[in-house]
């Protein structure tokens, strides 16, 4: 609602961040890129936008962030994104509800899924397009995730810088054509 919005009015400009996904119910190790990277992509980032972390209570704490991990329901994370400039994650439901709050997004999706399959293409999409993905596996790798280690703060902050050089409009739709 308008009024929901408003209550997230004090993030307008902020870059909202989540550091793991492994809070949630159906954890996968291989959606999970690094807290050491995310902390380097705000200390990179720090001097030139206010950050908030939001997600599980226990997900690795960033520092430089004010912290609502495990502090917001569904609907104040959506009035926290609806004023952010952009969100930065991994694959999973914070992804979506960006989305649909208009917010852009730099999502780390490594290899386990190809942003193809279930990305949006408004987004900057990081994907490691290494022999063995997309491979869907939850929590095993015989690689040792490389997918995710191909994937660095740099490229990150990179995303970041682009994103933010567009203006914050409404998103591209995409649509599925037969």
């Amino acid at each position: 609602t308008a009024a929901e919005k408003e209550q997230g009015a004090w993030a307008e400009g902020m870059i909202a961040i989540q550091s793991s996904g492994l809070g949630g119910i159906m954890q996968m190790q291989n959606k999970q890129w690094f807290p050491k990277r995310f902390q380097e992509v705000v200390n990179r980032l720090k001097n030139d936008f206010k950050f908030v972390q939001l997600g599980s209570a226990s997900d690795p704490p960033l520092t430089d962030v004010i912290d609502l991990r495990g502090k917001t329901n569904i609907r104040e994370t959506a009035a926290v994104f609806a004023k952010c400039c952009l969100y930065i994650g991994n694959v999973g439901f914070l992804m979506h509800l960006a989305r649909a709050t208009e917010c852009p997004a730099v999502i780390i999706f490594g290899g386990r899924e190809a942003p193809w399959q279930s990305g949006y293409s408004c987004n900057i999409n990081l994907y490691s397009a290494v022999p063995c993905a997309p491979c869907w596996l939850w929590n095993t790798c015989d690689h040792e995730r490389v997918c995710m280690k191909n994937i660095s703060a740099h490229d990150v902050v990179c995303a970041v810088e682009r994103i933010i050089d567009r203006a914050r409009n409404l998103l591209e739709v995409d649509r599925f054509t037969l």
